[in-house]
């Protein structure tokens, strides 16, 4: 499964006449942020079922919880949904 990039897509590219680029922010919704943090959580699931998750090193079993923490926090952690958006979990690199 391939996701996208919240980050990019609070990006919003600007070109001018004379090819000049410049990238403003744009905001997003909570409704947006929940549904990249489900897709995520969705994504790594499949990593906590019992037979994959005890083929997993014990630091990467802490990697994964402290992710899928942070993800199921986002709501809760911010007030404004640019901000969790800004501050989206990044996943263990193994993932």
């Amino acid at each position: 499964m391939v996701l996208g990039n919240i980050e990019v897509e609070r990006k919003k590219r600007i070109f001018d006449t004379e090819g000049n680029v410049t990238t403003e922010s744009i905001d997003v919704s909570w409704e947006l942020v929940r549904a990249y943090r489900d897709a995520y959580l969705s994504k790594s699931d499949l990593w906590v079922l019992l037979d994959r998750y005890n083929t997993l090193t014990d630091s990467q079993k802490t990697e994964l919880t402290t992710y899928r923490q942070a993800l199921r926090d986002l709501p809760s952690a911010y007030t404004e949904s640019n901000d969790a958006a800004d501050n989206f979990p990044t996943a263990p690199s193994w993932l």
